[in-house]
């Protein structure tokens, strides 16, 4: 199954609900859109405009390969249901976002290795067809930060001479 989701912005994402329709028309693998705020529906993908996360995340781990708008929410959720990611940025001079900061969040992603970005939509259907791996180093950064704390306080208490219990 491919997850798509577009996110919670205001604006529509017509191209990527277009797109994934028609690779979904050609494609006997089930498509499911979330498609927020779009106007435009998908004709050929199961879809709806929002759920719970709980649900999100359920659907995000049993996906093939998540297609997501280049917001940083769904890079992270795609990132914690460990599948491959394919990150389409929202674009200014397509009136899906007030500016192209999508594009530099989508280039950090592909910086990290944690997922291929598409600019062009012709584009879309070989990366979806052989989406990149699933990154083997991700850790969310509440992990380091953790660790690193209750280090900290495992060696302020041995230099004390006691434990932290």
């Amino acid at each position: 199954m491919i997850y798509v989701t577009l996110g919670t912005m205001f604006l529509g994402f017509d191209r990527l609900v277009k797109a994934m329709d028609s690779i979904a028309a050609s494609n006997d693998e089930p498509v499911i859109m979330q498609t927020g705020m779009s106007k435009v529906l998908p004709k050929h993908c199961e879809h709806f405009d929002f759920r719970s996360h709980e649900e999100v995340m359920a659907l995000q781990r049993e996906a093939r390969v998540i297609v997501a708008h280049a917001g940083i929410g769904a890079a992270l959720d795609a990132l914690r249901a460990e599948r491959p990611l394919v990150v389409v940025p929202r674009l200014k001079r397509h009136g899906e976002h007030l500016n192209n900061h999508q594009v530099e969040i989508a280039e950090a992603i592909v910086r990290r290795g944690w997922g291929r970005m598409v600019m062009d939509m012709a584009d879309l259907a070989e990366a979806v067809a052989h989406p990149p791996d699933v990154p083997a180093q991700y850790r969310p950064a509440r992990e380091p930060l953790v660790a690193a704390v209750k280090a900290m306080v495992d060696r302020v208490a041995s230099a004390r001479g006691g434990g932290h219990g």
